[in-house]
């Protein structure tokens, strides 16, 4: 054998393993935890029949939603209507009959446009007319925006950690205590997965390809629009801040911004109101205005309601504590660029007044995640996060699919 074929084959003994990383380290943590959570929703509705919350709805036996009748229907589209609640009726309403507002009133116009966009585009693909075809397109594609965001987060930490720790991240991120978002029918994994592969593209110096997941990303969720300020810092930080090094190939992160000015200018030519956004937002039920985050911590416990767990209960508090303790973790330990995407998104989720649904915000901050592989190196903080982690999950979907109030 010459010493050209001797290397050839051992090149090849060594990249396989490599080539199993996709089963073992995505596809399995992605199969086993989103069975889990259908597990205990599908029992859950066998068990304990009475939402939460009445008045609310499900799909009925034709296919299409209705308003609940005492209690759940267990064997009607179970693993439709487990993963479609509260929000998803916005987003619903948004794919299937565009963006309305009534001045006064709670509106689709508050939900970015992305992922009814995008369910929408599938629906032209495979047109399934009733409720339910809409809500399984929009399942699907949250569950494959999902892999590929599990499949980006394993490459990403690659380029800075071992395999373990790879996979431990994307494992973490499957029993994230809200996860279940992920694979509801929810913009949480789309833009999870424009934001990954952004700053994938970008620490790979692709950065036209990083702009434009960029401005996918701030169109995907009001937060979106750091992510070009954060790959700005990962620019620079590549370059040396060396500011002759800076080409104009730095113009792709003006991507980002041209997006959202685009959304408001589409409202600006709908409804006439560049801002309408705010106006929704500010209505009396939902009641969301910009607000300092030390205001908003500080008024937490002087609202009536606080811990009643309908609107900043006191497991939104703990989220809240939770996620500001690891994202100045990770401003500490991982990359610049990560550091401030954790930074300015946990302000930017903390600036509205209230602390309601911080935790599912919470789930697309992936430096958070990447920190808590991190502590996860210490064996007793592994087996911890894993059972304590875990069992939350399962809480929460429980919840969640009774109507439930998370976020």
């Amino acid at each position: 054998m010459s010493v050209l074929q001797f290397h050839r084959v051992a090149d090849e003994v060594h990249a396989k393993p490599s080539r199993r990383w996709l089963v073992r380290d995505v596809l399995v943590p992605f199969a086993a935890t989103r069975l889990l959570l259908i597990v205990v929703a599908w029992a859950g509705f066998h068990w304990v029949k009475t939402p939460f919350r009445t008045h609310k709805w499900e799909v009925g036996i034709n296919h299409m939603m209705s308003p609940i009748k005492g209690q759940l229907s267990a064997d009607t589209h179970p693993l439709v209507n487990m993963w479609s609640r509260w929000d998803s009726e916005w987003y619903l309403s948004v794919a299937k009959n565009g963006y309305e507002f009534t001045p006064g009133k709670e509106s689709n116009v508050a939900f970015f446009p992305l992922y009814p966009c995008a369910v929408r585009a599938l629906h032209y693909i495979f047109p399934l007319r009733s409720d339910a075809g809409w809500l399984l397109l929009g399942i699907l594609l949250s569950n494959g925006s999902l892999l590929l965001s599990l499949v980006c987060l394993n490459r990403l930490v690659r380029l800075d950690y071992d395999d373990a720790m790879a996979a431990r991240t994307v494992l973490y991120l499957c029993l994230f205590p809200t996860t279940l978002f992920l694979s509801a029918f929810y913009s949480e994994s789309l833009y999870l997965a424009c934001v990954l592969g952004a700053f994938y593209q970008a620490r790979r110096g692709r950065w036209l390809l990083a702009g434009l997941l960029a401005a996918l990303a701030a169109i995907g969720r009001a937060p979106g629009g750091l992510v070009a300020i954060a790959l700005g810092f990962e620019y620079l930080q590549q370059k040396k801040f060396q500011w002759r090094q800076i080409k104009l190939d730095c113009l792709a992160f003006l991507l980002a911004p041209a997006a959202v000015a685009a959304h408001m200018a589409f409202f600006k030519w709908r409804f006439g109101d560049w801002f309408v956004i705010f106006k929704v937002e500010a209505i009396k039920s939902w009641s969301r205005t910009l607000t300092p985050p030390w205001v908003t911590l500080g008024t937490f416990f002087q609202r009536p309601h606080a811990g009643k767990g309908t609107h900043d209960s006191y497991l939104d508090l703990v989220f809240t504590l939770a996620l500001l303790c690891l994202t100045i973790f990770a401003a500490l330990r991982l990359r610049l660029s990560y550091a401030v995407y954790a930074v300015l998104t946990v302000i930017f989720i903390t600036s509205w007044g209230y602390l309601t649904s911080i935790p599912r915000f919470g789930v697309v901050i992936f430096p958070i995640v990447i920190a808590l592989a991190l502590l996860g190196l210490n064996d007793t903080f592994n087996r911890t996060y894993l059972i304590v982690s875990g069992g939350i999950a399962a809480y929460c979907m429980f919840t969640f699919s009774h109507w439930g109030w998370l976020g």
